[in-house]
């Protein structure tokens, strides 16, 4: 587990050995770390040259391992036509239909055979992900990081924060800005037998701490069964309740409160929540916050919804762009009265407002939104909302970004600093919760060079039952012109095709599509979507395996139809959701854009595929495709830089460097540039 997690960061954890070298070793290690697309720095080579040979043998075993899972490299790939891609060029529409129909009747038993042919070698140029060692002290700040995030962590990081509380008892624990990930921590801790009841502040945090005991969503989108906690447990929980708890927190989350009452056997424990319990189960009025706002709204008494806002600046941002609207041009009120207390508000909800405001000028006509929860959906709403008057969005801005320079300026200084431009195209990492496992991570909309060549072939591989790889061709006005599916295998003039349909997989099954972009150019398309679809089966997430990736390729006939070395991504695909869009590719600019979105299941009488879903696809790619509304990592750095650095356009004369693989160090943006002051964080753990 320890050179898993050392690996998703490109590391290898290793201390300095007093040993001779023997640099064979290190060159036989880098030689076959180099067929799955990694190479070592010079300072690694030179650590493990003088490791002991039985440590070097160890340590291959654990990172080859671990680098054949994390690309892929663990199991045979062996698509329905074996000579793919040209054998499916080559062949006739009657002979792939044929096939086709034999398999679907026979259930997957029959399969054509097909003579696999010797393919040519020949050289595919690759990008080396670089592999360098981390020390012990490094390892351990890989915890320290993720658990002083200011946003959600993913599920992936969730397991890495658990194994380090499982398997060192000596760990310093900062303090933990983000609600769910101190739940999280507080909840592990009290399964050791810790006393952590000093770090539960509200009803909510017993509330997440439960939920998470019970293998539920700590965001607490989604609802959870309660599990039976040990008596012990309940005790503890209920006599931290019984000092804190809140009927306006209860009420926020009241039919879980309702559930969760019960499973605590409050009344064993405490008169005053049992009080509480009945008067919830027994469906009693409670006056919240609120419901007092919502009243004055009602009223159209603006200016008392506004005086009650301004004592919870973080209500107050939430309901900013509802008040302004029903403001109409006599928002600078409202605006000035937000800003006085703007300085309350944490670091990550400014900066999305900031987003917002920023073409809240214009009016909405659609727009999509992505709830918060443990898969990640977009959602398309059609309600209209009018333009926010303009003068109105530029104070807020100022405001804003005045208050967020000043915060910043309590930061160490950055001294000169140079900031990529591609950087622009890359927004802020948020709602990692809901965040796939794969190869490298990144915020949702996020757009990276693809690079010079000329094929992109997608693939999916799984374990169980009938699951789809498709591909659909969009025009720059996001229309879908032409698909790739079980449906339609190849696109002649496109150059483009599938390697055929598998529907059943008990030992796995795998599929491919090559899309030559030059041809997808020419003919109109200007983004391809990858998408991959559970035919009429289980979610993903109750398939024993299924991931999806892509390479980059030139000699599409030559070498293995699966190489390694040539995987730019994989994503493991276990969300409870049988629709998955991983990623959008622009054509014209060359770009990856990454979504790592799931979409509700739209069956038709064919089952679940493209063509019952290419309305939901089309509404995806627009939403994803735009930055308007969100900040990105471009601007944050400048507001850092301006707070606390110069700006200078030579990267060569620069202190600190951003490049482009910033955007991979999702960790270190929540952590060290999305913060808060320090007096208005929230309790940690002492």
């Amino acid at each position: 587990m320890k050179n898993q997690i050392s690996l998703k960061e490109n590391k290898i954890v290793i201390e300095k050995s007093s040993s001779s070298a023997h640099k064979n070793r290190a060159a036989s290690f880098n030689a076959n770390i180099m067929q799955l697309g990694y190479i070592m720095d010079e300072d690694l080579f030179e650590k493990i040259a003088c490791l002991p040979e039985k440590e070097v043998g160890e340590l291959y075993f654990s990172v080859i391992t671990e680098l054949k899972k994390r690309k892929g490299a663990d199991v045979s790939y062996e698509p329905f036509y074996p000579n793919f891609p040209q054998q499916v060029m080559e062949m006739s529409t009657l002979e792939l239909y044929l096939n086709a129909i034999f398999h679907y009747w026979s259930c997957g038993e029959w399969r054509p055979f097909y003579e696999k042919q010797a393919r040519e070698i020949a050289f595919e140029e690759t990008d080396f992900q670089v592999l360098s060692a981390m020390s012990e002290k490094e390892f351990r700040g890989i915890f320290t990081q993720k658990i002083s995030s200011q946003d959600s962590i993913s599920e992936e990081d969730k397991e890495i924060v658990e194994w380090f509380i499982d398997n060192y008892n000596d760990l310093e624990y900062p303090q933990i800005p983000f609600k769910e990930n101190l739940c999280l921590v507080v909840a592990k801790l009290l399964q050791k037998g810790e006393d952590v009841t000093a770090c539960l502040k509200t009803s909510t945090d017993v509330l997440r701490v439960v939920t998470y005991l019970s293998g539920g969503d700590i965001s607490l989108a989604e609802n959870t069964k309660f599990k039976s906690l040990p008596r012990k447990t309940r005790k503890v929980l209920c006599k931290v309740l019984e000092k804190i708890i809140s009927e306006e927190d209860i009420q926020r989350h009241r039919n879980k409160w309702i559930r969760l009452f019960h499973s605590l056997h409050v009344g064993e424990y405490s008169e005053k929540l049992f009080k509480v319990a009945a008067k919830f189960r027994n469906n009693k009025k409670i006056e919240t916050f609120n419901s007092k706002v919502e009243a004055s709204l009602q009223e159209k008494n603006l200016e008392k919804a506004i005086e009650s806002l301004q004592t919870r600046p973080g209500d107050f941002s939430r309901r900013l762009d509802h008040l302004l609207r029903l403001a109409g041009f006599d928002g600078q009120k409202i605006v000035i009265a937000f800003l006085a207390n703007a300085n309350k508000v944490s670091t990550r909800v400014l900066l999305q407002l900031l987003g917002h405001f920023k073409v809240r000028d214009q009016e909405v006509k659609k727009r999509v939104v992505f709830p918060k929860g443990s898969v990640q959906k977009a959602v398309l709403l059609k309600e209209k909302l009018e333009s926010i008057d303009e003068k109105c969005c530029q104070k807020l801005k100022e405001g804003i970004e005045k208050i967020l320079t000043e915060r910043f300026l309590q930061l160490p200084s950055l001294g000169k600093t140079w900031i990529d431009p591609q950087l622009k195209n890359c927004p802020l990492p948020t709602q990692q919760r809901s965040a796939s496992k794969s190869l490298f991570t990144v915020a949702r909309g996020t757009r990276l060079p693809l690079g010079s060549k000329k094929t992109l072939r997608f693939f999916v591989y799984w374990v169980g039952e009938d699951i789809d790889l498709s591909a659909s061709l969009h025009n720059k006005d996001f229309e879908m012109i032409e698909q790739i599916s079980y449906t339609n295998l190849k696109l002649d003039k496109y150059e483009s095709c599938h390697s055929g349909d598998i529907v059943s997989a008990p030992e796995g099954a795998s599929e491919f599509i090559d899309i030559s972009i030059d041809q997808a150019l020419k003919f109109g398309a200007r983004y391809v979507a990858m998408n991959v679809y559970v035919y009429a089966g289980p979610n993903f997430s109750e398939h024993e395996k299924c991931y999806v990736g892509w390479m980059t390729r030139n000699e599409v006939n030559s070498n293995e139809i699966y190489k390694p070395s040539t995987v730019v991504q994989k994503i493991d695909l276990a969300c409870p959701s049988r629709n998955a869009i991983p990623c959008v590719f622009d054509l014209e600019k060359r770009e990856m854009i990454w979504c790592d979105l799931a979409a509700k299941a739209r069956f038709s009488q064919g089952g679940n595929n493209i063509e019952s879903n290419a309305a939901t696809t089309q509404n995806i790619l627009e939403a994803i495709i735009s930055l308007e509304n969100k900040v990105t990592l471009k601007e944050l750095l400048a507001l850092h830089v301006k707070a606390r650095g110069e700006l200078v356009e030579d990267k060569e004369q620069a202190d600190n460097v951003f490049t482009l693989d910033f955007v991979y160090k999702v960790s270190e943006i929540n952590c060290d540039f999305i913060v808060d002051p320090v007096e208005s964080k929230p309790d940690g753990l002492d």
